[in-house]
């Protein structure tokens, strides 16, 4: 694998792609979206904003849920995206940590990243470690003002969702034709997809995901590709987003 700092279009959050727009903005005429649920908010500006703006603007949605982990983006987020009121910022976890970590931990294809030359990864050093200090908020973190330090106490506190948020959330509106949209950071993307795939087996659903040329996806677009189950509306491997419909 390689590194994703050296991918052209490299980012942390998704493109503004207008040809994703476009694609959204239809799809949500047809199919009526009334829920959405995604992973990796980080600040709001990427694939939330996107998906937020492509609804039409008489017909917002009555459930969108947006997970993330990190505390400091979250309260990013929850700034960011105050001019969509329908868009519900939630801090927590999308699988439990202990699970993320042993599913790091004997990853093989992680582990053996060398012989997959076309997938982009974030470290290539020890991405096993890399990938553990993300998952535990090690890496850049810093030691934050005292002020900070208590309102994420009291946030904690008062607004924290826990752990296993994806399963729990899909579970409640599995029935009513959500779109999913993967993007959470690092390496437990094809994770989240296999929550998504166990619990939503028996229903109908749009799947979003980015980074597909990434180690988070690129498993998850092969899965999408080979089960006859899905519809690809659209496949963009340049920008690295596809949108599926499922059919049980």
């Amino acid at each position: 694998m390689r590194l994703y700092s050296d991918y052209p279009g490299a980012s942390i959050s998704m493109a503004a792609s207008p040809k994703l727009r476009q694609l959204l903005e239809n799809t949500f005429r047809q199919e009526k979206i009334t829920h959405v649920i995604e992973t990796g908010t980080y600040q709001g500006l990427g694939s939330t904003t996107l998906i937020a703006e492509s609804f039409p603007e008489n017909s917002p949605p009555q459930i969108f849920l947006s997970i993330e982990i990190n505390w400091d983006s979250w309260c990013h987020a929850k700034r960011n995206l105050r001019r969509f009121p329908f868009v519900t910022p939630v801090w927590g976890r999308t699988v439990p940590v202990q699970q993320a970590l042993e599913f790091i931990e004997t990853d093989g294809t992680l582990r053996d990243h060398h012989e997959y030359p076309d997938i982009f990864i974030d470290d290539t050093r020890d991405p096993i470690q890399f990938y553990r200090n993300e998952l535990l908020g090690h890496l850049g973190e810093t030691r934050p003002e005292p002020i900070n330090r208590l309102c994420k106490i009291r946030d904690r506190m008062l607004y924290y969702g826990g752990d296993n948020l994806l399963e729990k959330y899909l579970g409640k509106f599995c029935s009513n034709n959500p779109l999913i949209a993967l993007d959470s950071a690092g390496a437990i993307g094809f994770l989240e997809f296999s929550v998504v795939e166990q619990v939503m087996r028996p229903y109908s659903y749009l799947l979003l995901l980015d980074d597909i040329h990434h180690l988070k996806h690129f498993r998850s677009l092969r899965h999408v590709e080979r089960d006859r189950g899905f519809q690809i509306l659209e496949v963009d491997k340049n920008e690295g987003w596809l949108l599926a419909k499922h059919m049980p």
